[in-house]
């Protein structure tokens, strides 16, 4: 009689539980989860932010209009000194130097202003209302400010002052060429002071810096009629 093979049972390997997932929130639900939990602080945000937008255009659009009423009362007075009416030029260009302080129109007018005075044959009070001025100028103005200054301080004899204005109109020009006369205009004062040795200097400066420009050739006849001047004894 065969043997029953014996089948040997296998009792089946249980089964890892899986745990339960939790569904991911997406990015969309947890800014309005967030939102929702801290809306007090959302709206003063919101508020805030609307408040300083409002101020950026509110600036931007006073400005704007600031320039242009600038602009227009520029232009009226600009025609009146064209016309040859300088006192009313005058006295427009100085109501938009008070009333437009800042804006480029009103740096222009300091400028105009100055000239009118020089026009006028008012040298003094075209000085003080440029050194009262000239520092508050933008950058482009600085140096044809510091130019008239001198102009005017040349007129009424301040020679050393002028070449100092002279200087600094220079220094702020930005253009070489005008750079180099003013310094021509600096070495000329200086020569008129006396100081002969000054003079020289800032002669030789154009020399060095602006070989090139129209106003060399001039500095070079001039340092030779200084350094001629200065070795010719007194009374010769």
């Amino acid at each position: 009689m065969a043997k029953k093979k014996r089948v040997q049972e296998r009792t089946p390997e249980p089964t890892p539980e899986v745990a339960p997932t939790t569904p991911q929130k997406d990015a969309a639900e947890s800014l309005v989860e967030w939102i929702q939990s801290h809306q007090r602080a959302v709206v003063a945000g919101v508020a805030a932010l609307a408040v300083v937008v409002a101020l950026g255009w509110f600036t931007f659009a006073y400005r704007k209009n600031k320039e242009e009423a600038a602009g227009e009362a520029l232009n009226q007075a600009r025609f009146a000194s064209q016309s040859g009416n300088f006192p009313l030029a005058a006295n427009d260009l100085s109501r938009v130097i008070s009333q437009f302080r800042g804006t480029s129109a009103a740096d222009e007018a300091v400028i105009l202003l100055a000239q009118v005075r020089l026009l006028q044959e008012q040298p003094n009070l075209a000085a003080e209302e440029l050194e009262a001025a000239v520092s508050g100028l933008a950058d482009q103005f600085k140096a044809p400010a510091y130019g008239l200054l001198g102009t005017a301080l040349e007129n009424i004899g301040r020679m050393a002052d002028a070449a100092s204005a002279y200087e600094r109109a220079a220094g702020t020009s930005w253009y070489d060429a005008v750079a180099a006369q003013y310094l021509n205009d600096a070495a000329r004062a200086k020569w008129v002071s006396g100081d002969i040795a000054g003079a020289i200097t800032t002669y030789e400066q154009v020399l060095e810096d602006y070989p090139e420009s129209t106003s060399a050739a001039e500095a070079r006849v001039r340092v030779g009629e200084l350094r001629a001047t200065a070795v010719t004894p007194p009374n010769s």
